[in-house]
């Protein structure tokens, strides 16, 4: 199984950034698509593209300011029972270290490239937002 992984750097506090990861408003400030559902522990939140796909995440376990670890519960056959971990920490430059892990890919999978591209770029959002610039499609 493959496990992609992405890193950013961002100028804002800890707190702040992790937030932008947990509440359903900041998400959306980011976020190309749309948002419901809850994140907290056993509760399942939806992330809906501009182009309709929709993924369920359900929320394992919230570690405030350091870590989030959700499963995908819906989505496309090939996505179901995927784990992602979004780990949060201090970079020596005094920035926010955002890492992202996306486990259980198959190596043959089809969607492997572009869900790769998708979470790059989707950090890259995130950063954008939290940095106060404006975040564009």
């Amino acid at each position: 199984m493959i496990t992609l992984q992405h890193a950013v750097r961002v100028d804002a506090p800890q707190s702040q950034v992790y937030r932008a990861f947990t509440s359903l408003d900041d998400l959306a400030g980011w976020h190309l698509g749309q948002i419901d559902g809850e994140i907290a522990p056993g509760q399942v939140f939806r992330l809906t593209a501009n182009n309709g796909l929709r993924f369920g995440w359900r929320t394992d376990a919230l570690d405030p300011n350091r870590r989030i670890r959700q499963t995908c519960v819906e989505g496309p056959d090939n996505a179901i029972g995927r784990t992602l971990t979004i780990s949060f920490s201090e970079a020596t430059d005094g920035r926010t270290s955002v890492t992202l892990q996306d486990a259980g890919w198959r190596e043959d999978d089809a969607h492997l490239a572009l869900c790769n591209t998708y979470w790059g770029a989707a950090l890259i959002r995130a950063r954008t937002f939290l940095e106060g610039a404006e975040v564009k499609a």
